[in-house]
């Protein structure tokens, strides 16, 4: 069939033709307007970094620079010849005076910092700091000339700083000088107020000196992609992570030899050039929809209602019966137009019906099925807590309950019924540890590989299944007990192993055990194993439940299976 140039056509062609010249004329100059900002953004971003760090790096030379003139004082002579001083009340006199001297020399930068003097020929010095061990903070592989990074315990709390010692000629005298990284996170702190910045220090090998109020996921990942990098003095850095697009600057200090680094997100920055450009191009877009109407209106009376129509029915016939016809015509058509639209809203009213009749009966039943599923050992535990508050073993206490509390949290919520393997897990996990507290007489390994945690499970699906091992097969023996949970993924096809090494069982009571799965629930069938392989049943189709089986470690191993329903 030869192709038509028809009027309507010719005007959508003649429209498209002097809309793309100014499409494409508008495109280029917001592109030179977003490559302005940026560059103007990146040059603003590091001169600012270059500003803080040049501060930062005078307080670090006036910190050097007071080292150097402590080898200077009058009193640094008497102690290096401390141990020659009879007195006991001239040698309190010497590091008193030293201490002044060390806290004025302090006072003097606004920065909170730690002075330590040290002799080692009299095998003493003076410190601001509250408790050092000399011999183990001045050995010779704890010297450095250059601000290196610490981390040293004071008082039982872990201290971060950075410290650099001076070393007189001779060795007679060292002088340690430092500052606590809360010192950069006031600094950090104040370059986040002064706008939309989050900076942080980096240097490879140690964790990042972030603000206090800074985004640590996000800048752990930044972190890792720097790892990668090779960073020069300053530059800049275009890193997506998650679908956002970010400017990295980053400056490094010489004095620390650490980065100061810096991101921000490009949308906030270009968001009004971005809200310029989506307003322009919906004014286009608007533009030639009108003029789409326009030309429409020529075909209004007989072409397009016929063409919609027979869309629609061609659309209801491969099973959308969401179609519905709109712009219903103000002739004979309009008439046509309303009848298949009620047709269309009653075919898809009952289909509705029907199907929301079926999701109410498949909720309720695993709901029903689920809510049988009721913890045991409650009594147990709180006689537990009670025991152990008698004999006040506290910790024991603590474990139990918290325990008690995140298994009760995640049973009695009700409000979804899926969850994932790597919840339910944890859940045993709290189930288990409560039980151990109570015997004390049985160990548990878990190995599921992590490629299934996220697997989608209905909720409470495993817990029953180790309650039962626990209870039925490690309980009523009076020995070590010994329990595995394994788990494999082959496909769509899973399957969960758990095993206990209780008394083996015999073949008749593996059967009945096996056919009371099938049985419909009554007071002689047990609650949990059938309860988990109904639901399984329900959920995952027929050929999905529990397999009975004698466990290779003595007692019962209970598999389940199914197929994952992506």
């Amino acid at each position: 069939m030869p192709f038509k140039m028809t009027i309507f056509r010719k005007f959508i062609v003649i429209l498209i033709l002097l809309i793309l010249p100014v499409f494409a004329l508008y495109t280029y100059s917001n592109q030179v307007s977003v490559d302005v900002v940026r560059k103007e953004m990146k040059e603003s971003n590091l001169r600012q970094l270059s500003f803080f760090l040049s501060q930062a790096e005078m307080t670090f030379e006036q910190l050097s620079v007071a080292a150097n003139t402590i080898g200077g004082y009058q009193v640094i002579e008497e102690l290096t010849h401390f141990d020659e001083i009879q007195s006991k009340y001239e040698k309190v006199k010497v590091k008193q005076d030293l201490m002044e001297k060390l806290k004025l020399l302090g006072a003097s930068s606004n920065w909170t910092n730690q002075f330590t003097v040290y002799s080692p020929t009299a095998g003493t010095g003076v410190t601001t700091l509250n408790q050092i061990d000399y011999s183990t903070m001045f050995s010779p592989d704890s010297l450095s000339l250059v601000w290196k990074y610490r981390q040293i315990e004071q008082n039982g709390e872990l201290v971060k700083q950075f410290v650099k010692h001076t070393v007189y000629p001779g060795s007679q005298l060292i002088v340690e000088v430092s500052f606590t990284i809360d010192n950069i996170l006031t600094m950090l702190d104040q370059i986040k107020m002064k706008g939309k910045n989050d900076p942080f220090l980096f240097h490879e090998g140690f964790q990042p000196i972030v603000n206090r109020t800074a985004d640590q996921p996000l800048v752990g990942e930044l972190v890792g992609y720097l790892k990668d990098s090779k960073l020069g003095d300053s530059d800049t850095a275009y890193i997506s992570l998650h679908g956002q697009n970010y400017m990295v600057n980053y400056v490094k200090s010489d004095k620390l030899n650490w980065f100061l680094i810096d991101y921000v997100p490009l949308e906030k920055v270009l968001k009004p050039i971005t809200k310029s450009s989506l307003l322009f191009y919906s004014s286009i877009g608007l533009l030639l929809l009108m003029s789409i109407a326009f030309a429409l209106l020529l075909y209004k009376n007989v072409q397009i209602p016929i063409y919609q129509l027979l869309q629609g029915v061609k659309k209801m016939g491969m099973g959308s019966f969401s179609t519905r016809l709109e712009n219903t015509p103000g002739n004979e058509f309009g008439f046509i137009f309303n009848r298949f639209n009620q047709m269309g809203e009653q075919i898809e009213q009952l289909i509705e019906n029907v199907y929301a009749e079926k999701i109410r009966s498949r909720e309720a039943t695993l709901k029903q099925l689920q809510s049988q599923i009721n913890p045991h050992f409650l009594y147990n535990s709180l006689a537990f807590v009670k025991s152990m508050t008698e004999l006040d073993e506290k910790e024991a206490v603590i474990a139990m309950t918290l325990n008690l509390s995140k298994y009760y949290r995640y049973t009695t919520r009700v409000e979804n019924q899926e969850t994932t393997l790597r919840e339910e897990l944890e859940l045993v996990t709290h189930y288990l540890t409560i039980q151990s507290l109570q015997m004390q007489r049985f160990d548990y390994q878990i190995d599921i590989p992590d490629a299934m945690l996220d697997i989608p499970i209905p909720r409470l699906l495993l817990q029953p299944i180790v309650e039962n091992a626990i209870i039925h097969g490690i309980e009523p023996e009076l020995g070590w007990g010994e329990l595995f949970i394994t788990g494999v993924q082959e496909g769509k096809a899973v399957r969960i192993t758990v095993e206990n090494s209780g008394s083996a069982i015999t073949p008749e009571l593996l059967e009945e055990l096996e056919n009371k799965l099938e049985l419909p629930l009554s007071d002689d069938v047990g609650c949990g194993q059938w309860n988990v392989h109904q639901r399984l049943k329900t959920k995952f189709g027929p050929e999905a439940g529990i397999l009975l089986t004698p466990s290779q470690y003595g007692g019962l191993c209970v598999t389940l299976r199914w197929e994952t329903l992506e």
